[in-house]
């Protein structure tokens, strides 16, 4: 199976069946991955996944060129599964790292992909961790702190958006374009 060319549904059945469950909700659509790193540059560039669960785009943009993808996952078992896909697929340009995103140096990215990585504080729907419970202010201070690491970047830096409603882009970022009903938004940093 070839990750270029592969569907949602096959992608899907390489996980878990309780990875396969929160599909819709939780993984990004490999058109999107394709509107994303289109974007977002396919030759040479480091894009991070922010919040890359079971490693879907990160292991699709991967195979649609030579950029370095790097997904950064805090939940074991999300890592542990992009991992061995990684391998399976053997992806030289993707790595994933299992852990606190906020020991993570942001300047050794050029670009971002972000979808909704902080979600599971304030929606329970189609969680994967139990023990996780809403928490408004814990969502709201990640938002926050995201935007910070954001407006820190360098002028020239890009961001893709996959639903949400954007509050962790800063007022140095401009809307480039967006697709997919406005869900997808294609961000670049002005000043």
């Amino acid at each position: 199976m070839e990750l270029a060319h592969i569907s949602d549904e096959e992608f899907d059945s390489l996980n878990p069946l309780r990875v396969q469950k929160v599909s819709g909700t939780q993984w990004t659509p490999i058109s999107v991955v394709k509107k994303a790193i289109a974007y977002l540059g396919v030759d040479g560039q480091s894009i991070l996944d922010i919040g890359s669960g079971a490693g879907k785009f990160c292991l699709i943009a991967g195979s649609l060129g030579n950029s370095k993808i790097v997904g950064i996952e805090k939940k074991e078992s999300l890592f542990k599964l992009s991992q061995k896909l990684k391998v399976e697929f053997g992806l030289k340009n993707v790595n994933f790292i299992h852990g606190d995103i906020k020991e993570l140096d942001f300047s050794q990215f050029d670009h971002f992909y972000f979808f909704n990585a902080f979600e599971e504080y304030v929606n329970l729907k189609d969680q994967l961790d139990k023990e996780i419970m809403i928490d408004p202010e814990y969502f709201q201070s990640m938002i926050d702190w995201i935007n910070q690491k954001f407006d820190d970047a360098p002028k020239g830096t890009k961001i893709v958006t996959y639903c949400g409603d954007c509050r962790e882009i800063p007022e140095s970022y401009s809307l480039v374009k967006s697709s997919n009903r406005g869900k997808l938004r294609f961000w670049v940093k002005r000043v």
